[in-house]
């Protein structure tokens, strides 16, 4: 290792310590902290995110990355490191650090004003928030890539290289496979759905919770379990990597998905392990948001709804649901999670349709960023979008535009990641079932390891030493194609519905 590139470690491991400290508050405020704290967390945020900015964009960064770009005998991770940290110092230093700290506290406080906002149903109350989280972005946009569309620029901090017109090509092709398997799903007789109605008390689904994450071999002394309005995972420190679920009684398959969900998350992040020498820097990060949402997705759906996970698991979940599952076989609740019907909350939607929800935002997004919506008629603009795409129509706000947090925190162009996400799961998926091929049989027998090994070595293990897309050729040779999650469709449900 250069002595540059090992100074350029220096500095980014202390940049690391500063964001963590900053999760630390974020993670506290979504659980534990006291609804009347908000303002000084805001300040505390803002002043966290400040001192992250000005160690991101010091001076002396530029010069080493400078130094180490004119060299010809860097190492494979010194280029993979250097690349990296340019596109970061690159954007950080276009960012005043006041807007970087402004945005911060406006961002905390719009994030606590959608809570309250979603558990009222008055999106009136969000509505000015929203708009100063849209207008913000559109700043952001603004000094990152003046000549570029907005929504260009967002789309990319969480894809690189994607564009509003790159991801509208592939959402085009999901859209038309998703509506015509969705078509052959409802020309068939519907499944029954075992699971809605029964009353699971918060600390059962708690219990059940905990058994998948160890099933999924969860490290319980890297992380922990606890509740939040939305659920997430968030990375404290490279051994602390913390998950969120919520629980709904009536409905325990929710809080069940979403932890198995958080932990496919939390799983990638244990798993990135670069060469010792960069851990803790850039490098240990995730290469994207949509390869992140790909490990979630795949251990949630293409792994946790499967007959084969259950086959070991279920005798197990039905002895924790205890007489309140009285009446659920295996088939009949591998079945329930496993039933095609529009619904209005994206997080529980299942496979087929999910995609839809997501092309939904993506398209609402759109507008909002080109200028054909304003956010006083979001609520509208969503009703029309979702009668389009799903035939149906949320009853209230907080079913319907309120029930993600995602814009209360300015994420604008991170919902792209999640349909993504299922093409990259579904693809690592079909390459592993080929270096595998009694994988399926391994999960049945209730050894889900050699999952998670073929993962670490395939996919977790690089943080950001490659882009998106030379992960995806190194691991499955080929680019990203939409074709192996139409597939993936397509067999497992004209199994389940018989068409």
């Amino acid at each position: 290792m250069h002595k540059e590139t090992a100074r350029l470690v220096e500095l980014d491991r202390e940049h690391s310590l500063v964001v963590h400290i900053g999760a630390i508050l974020g993670w506290d405020q979504e659980t534990y902290m006291p609804s009347k704290a908000i303002e000084e967390r805001a300040s505390q945020l803002a002043l966290l995110e400040g001192l992250a900015h000005q160690k991101a964009v010091n001076p002396e960064v530029g010069e080493l990355l400078s130094a180490l770009e004119a060299k010809s005998d860097l190492s494979d991770d010194e280029k993979a490191y250097v690349r990296v940290v340019r596109r970061d110092y690159d954007r950080e230093t276009k960012l005043p650090e006041s807007f970087v700290t402004e945005y911060a506290k406006d961002a905390s406080i719009s994030q606590a004003t959608w809570v309250e906002a979603k558990r009222n149903n008055d999106f009136r109350a969000f509505e000015p928030h929203l708009a100063r989280m849209v207008e913000l972005n559109k700043e952001r946009a603004t000094y990152l890539n003046p000549g570029a569309r907005p929504y260009d620029v967002l789309l990319d901090l969480y894809e690189p290289g994607s564009t509003q017109e790159s991801i509208a090509a592939v959402f085009s092709t999901m859209k038309s496979y998703l509506v015509d398997i969705l078509g052959k799903i409802r020309s068939r007789p519907q499944i029954d759905d075992k699971c809605t109605g029964l009353q699971v008390s918060a600390r059962t689904q708690e219990r059940i919770s905990h058994y998948c994450m160890k099933a999924l071999h969860y490290e319980r002394d890297r992380g922990r379990l606890d509740v939040s309005a939305h659920p997430f995972t968030t990375t404290l420190g490279t051994d602390d990597v913390r998950i969120t679920t919520r629980y709904i009684e009536d409905y325990f398959p929710s809080s069940l998905f979403s932890t198995i969900h958080e932990s496919g998350h939390a799983l990638y992040e244990m798993g990135i392990d670069p060469n010792p020498e960069f851990r803790g820097t850039k490098l240990a990060d995730a290469v994207s948001m949509a390869v992140h949402e790909s490990q979630s997705r795949l251990w949630e759906n293409i792994i946790g709804r499967s007959h084969a996970f259950w086959e070991r698991n279920f005798p197990v979940l039905s002895a924790l649901l205890g007489e309140a599952g009285d009446g659920l076989d295996l088939d009949s609740f591998v079945k329930s999670v496993n039933r095609v019907s529009p619904s209005l909350i994206r997080t529980e939607a299942d496979e087929v349709t999910y995609g839809l929800h997501v092309i939904a935002r993506f398209e609402l997004e759109s507008a909002l960023f080109d200028g054909n919506l304003s956010v006083g008629d979001m609520p509208a603009a969503w009703q029309a979008k979702y009668r389009d795409l799903l035939g149906i129509e949320a009853p209230d706000d907080r079913q319907g535009c309120l029930q993600d947090v995602h814009w209360s925190m300015g994420a604008f162009g991170y919902f792209p990641s999640y349909a993504l996400g299922n093409l990259y799961g579904a693809q690592f998926w079909a390459t592993l079932k080929k270096d595998v091929p009694d994988i399926e049989t391994r999960i049945a027998e209730g050894e889900t390891l050699s999952v998670l090994r073929w993962l670490r070595a395939n996919v977790h293990v690089h943080g950001s030493r490659y882009t998106p897309g030379e992960l995806v050729e190194k691991v499955t040779g080929q680019p990203l194609d939409p074709v192996w999650f139409e597939r993936y469709l397509r067999e497992k449900y004209s199994k389940i519905y018989g068409f």
